[in-house]
């Protein structure tokens, strides 16, 4: 069996993409049923590389392996001594390999998109990007169940994202042409993305008018203007990108049901004003949490070699019908494991 890995979003297949969503979310159901999920990851344990702190990727992993039976161990840069952070470095390979062989499971949240790349392609076991410079993964995984959740569905869906070129946005341009959706990415001309990752995308499109972009819109989504790398330039990057601060006007162009997403931590005043993101339309608070929800079947699909059965289960059973079909599943897994 390939190893599986989610560097972008691009290593996920259509399916693959509808799937981990729709585990997800019958997952949460099937949780606040009964108030617990069934053990589908005892034994197994999880490493989480860190070279920033993190709120709600942290967390949301954190909270799912142990939500599963498993559990997880964390690294800071300093400690791995990798990343922006490390007071001295180690040799990549070697860390790699033993946090591998000490893990089932590598999540790293490292800034730079080549380290990224490195481990990814170094790691023994099943790697996930919990976030870097170019990429954003599991938060465009997380908006897309939240779409779902809002909408019904997200085929045939009109995202609109405004402001800069981020992770962001190319992590959502990138999941939209997996589901179906339609992206518009309304950004000033020099902080487009580029077009060597857009090409291709199916659904997308560019523009650097923000009214345009959000006209008719079902979801309309902002970034932070100002990365912890760009701090020197928040004058002149606030100045560049006032045209594209979401304010209720700018909201009043997007359909009546439309909903505002923003992957935190949000600067009111910034890319979004208080009215729109403490607004009725902004579910931002439901976003983060669906972090949780992708998490635990994210970890599933690289860990349970029965994924494809549980998939199928998701797609196609009753609520009763999955809950009996993961009562199984738990039951092979504890045979596994203690016979």
């Amino acid at each position: 069996m390939t190893q599986k890995r989610l560097l972008t979003i691009e290593d996920l297949t259509p399916a693959a993409v509808d799937d981990v969503i729709t585990v997800a979310d019958v997952l949460e159901k099937h949780k606040k049923r009964f108030g617990h999920l069934p053990a589908l990851l005892r034994g197994r344990c999880m490493g989480m590389i860190f070279d920033e702190t993190s709120l709600r990727t942290r967390t949301a992993f954190e909270r799912a392996i142990g939500d599963l039976g498993g559990q997880a161990i964390h690294y800071n840069g300093a400690e791995a001594r990798i990343g922006r952070h490390a007071a001295k470095t180690e040799h990549l390979p070697d860390f790699v390999n033993v946090a591998g062989g000490f893990n089932d499971v590598l999540l790293s949240r490292i800034y730079d998109f080549d380290t990224q790349r490195q481990i990814c392609d170094l790691s023994p076991v099943p790697f996930i990007n919990g976030m870097c410079d170019e990429h954003h993964p599991t938060q465009a995984l997380c908006d897309f169940l939240t779409i779902k959740r809002q909408f019904g569905a997200m085929e045939g869906i009109d995202v609109a994202f405004v402001g800069d070129g981020t992770n962001i946005a190319l992590s959502l341009a990138q999941t939209a042409a997996k589901v179906g959706a339609r992206f518009t990415c309304a950004t000033p001309a020099d902080m487009a993305l580029p077009m060597d990752t857009t090409a291709h995308l199916a659904g997308f499109s560019a523009t650097t008018d923000a009214q345009a972009a959000v006209k008719e819109a079902h979801v309309v989504v902002a970034d932070a203007w100002i990365p912890m790398n760009k701090a020197d330039e928040a004058d002149a990057r606030r100045e560049r990108l006032a045209p594209f601060r979401v304010t209720p006007a700018l909201m009043a162009l997007a359909r009546p049901d439309a909903i505002f997403l923003h992957n935190l931590p949000a600067y009111r005043g910034d890319e979004v004003v208080p009215e729109v993101i403490d607004g009725p339309h902004s579910v931002v608070y439901a976003e983060a949490v669906a972090r949780l929800h992708i998490a635990r079947a994210l970890l599933l699909y690289c860990l349970r070699p029965d994924w494809a059965e549980l998939a199928e289960a998701a797609r196609s059973s009753a609520p009763d019908a999955f809950d009996r079909h993961l009562d199984e599943l738990d039951r092979r897994s504890a045979t596994r494991v203690f016979s």
